[in-house]
């Protein structure tokens, strides 16, 4: 059984934090600000009062490592999508889609990040505009080395290797505080139905 008096549930207490923490990862982020998210119990009515669906959405503060940006979440027990699962970053001149075994790098446009807009702006407009002639995305994928034992193995491997040689760990305590807090307080903003303010670096809840 899992209820909010034993447990934050599956949805925020887990799944959510490790996506986090891959995102982290890769662009080097401490975390959100604000936290805001929604959802229910739609399925899993077991005597459980955490939700079973949640979206989950943050902003993200300009840093000297990324510039602001918005992140969405979701989660669905009872989920038919055959894709897996995965999670997708757009920017301005594409998007990166990170699954378990490859990641897809879709290109669309070289434009400087400052004034794409107006350059696009101004190419919809020119008399020899034709959307039937724009050239497909550039589409590269990247994916394991052949005998990948998994993720599940690298997990384990480094932990282990921390353990019994002192090895430092890819993701430590504080990192780990700063994946975890964000995803918990979706509870939080479930549950008080409002956004929750946080400090990612002083690591505190904002009034």
């Amino acid at each position: 059984m899992t209820r909010s008096d034993f447990s934050v549930g599956v949805v925020c207490g887990d799944l959510f934090v490790h996506l986090i923490s891959s995102l982290h990862y890769i662009i080097s982020s401490m975390g959100p600000t604000r936290i805001m998210s929604t959802g229910g119990l739609r399925y899993w009515k077991d005597g459980r009062d955490v939700p079973d669906i949640m979206l989950g959405m943050f902003d993200y503060p300009q840093t000297d490592k990324h510039p602001a940006f918005n992140l969405s979440l979701r989660v669905n027990f009872v989920d038919s999508n055959r894709d897996g699962s995965y999670f997708r970053m757009i920017g301005n001149e594409g998007s990166m889609t990170v699954e378990w075994e490859h990641v897809t790098l879709t290109k669309n446009f070289s434009y400087p990040p400052d004034n794409y807009a107006q350059v696009l702006k101004a190419k919809q407009y020119a008399a020899d505009y034709d959307r039937k002639k724009i050239k497909d995305p550039d589409v590269t994928v990247f994916k394991v080395q052949d005998g990948y034992k998994g993720a599940h193995y690298d997990h384990l491997y480094y932990w282990v290797r921390a353990m019994r040689e002192g090895k430092p760990t890819m993701e430590d305590a504080l990192f780990g505080y700063r994946a975890a807090a964000p995803a918990l307080l979706c509870n939080d903003s479930y549950f008080q139905g409002k956004p929750i303010k946080w400090d990612p670096v002083n690591l505190k809840l904002l009034a």
